[in-house]
């Protein structure tokens, strides 16, 4: 194996290992401030000493972890302050897919997205905080994946990943939660109109539900 094929390997299973553990922050199994213990994760993720240390200097870089010199990694703790400018800035970013989604969406992805709609439905109805959790995620994932940039989508999700280290309860009622699932068939409303304008505002309307002045409910969009 060529050291480029090494260093690509070692890249790929770094970024892997990082995204299961923001995977598991995203998901509350470990909450905002708890210190990680890089043996645990190791145990936990089947992952070496190096590759979890190369994951945990990622997720720092991403701002999902912070490092304390001599002490480790901890998740990141958020304060509203911040909480509410990283969401000024995702209805900025995710605003900005609008047009290259509708430009490149085609009638196949488009009933798949409505394929996932319909789960996250059932799991409004059914399905536990995590399964409404996750596969709102993969709605959201897939469409981005068609705005046509890489990097927009990575700003995308390290965003969303880096606020899920604040304590404001995300679909904190059941109303809340029912917006958000008839949200999504209004994009897809939006999306086989072609209206990218239409797209943006609901992403937007998506993301934040009016300017919070404390530690109201905020949908993860």
């Amino acid at each position: 194996m060529t050291s480029e094929r090494k260093r690509k390997n070692t890249s790929t299973r770094r970024a892997m290992l990082a995204n299961e553990i923001a995977q598991a922050i995203r998901l509350r199994a470990f909450r905002p401030g708890e210190w990680l213990r890089q043996i645990d994760l190791e145990e936990r993720f089947e992952a070496t000493r190096f590759d979890v240390r190369s994951a945990l200097d990622e997720l720092a870089v991403r701002k999902t972890i912070e490092h304390v010199p001599n002490r480790g990694y901890r998740v990141a703790e958020v304060d509203l302050k911040t909480y509410e400018e990283i969401l000024a800035a995702r209805i900025i970013l995710e605003k900005a897919t609008a047009d290259g989604i509708v430009a490149r969406i085609d009638a196949a992805a488009i009933a798949r997205l409505d394929g996932l709609a319909a789960q996250f439905s059932a799991a409004v109805l059914t399905g536990s905080r995590t399964e409404q959790s996750e596969i709102n995620r993969a709605f959201h994932q897939f469409m981005y994946s068609f705005c046509g940039n890489a990097v927009l989508e990575e700003m995308i999700w390290a965003l969303r990943d880096r606020g899920r280290g604040s304590q404001i309860t995300v679909w904190s009622s059941h109303e809340l939660l029912q917006k958000s699932d008839r949200e999504h068939y209004e994009m897809m409303a939006a999306l086989k109109a072609r209206d990218a304008g239409r797209l943006a505002a609901l992403i937007a309307t998506h993301i934040v539900k009016g300017a919070p002045v404390g530690p109201a409910p905020v949908e993860p969009g």
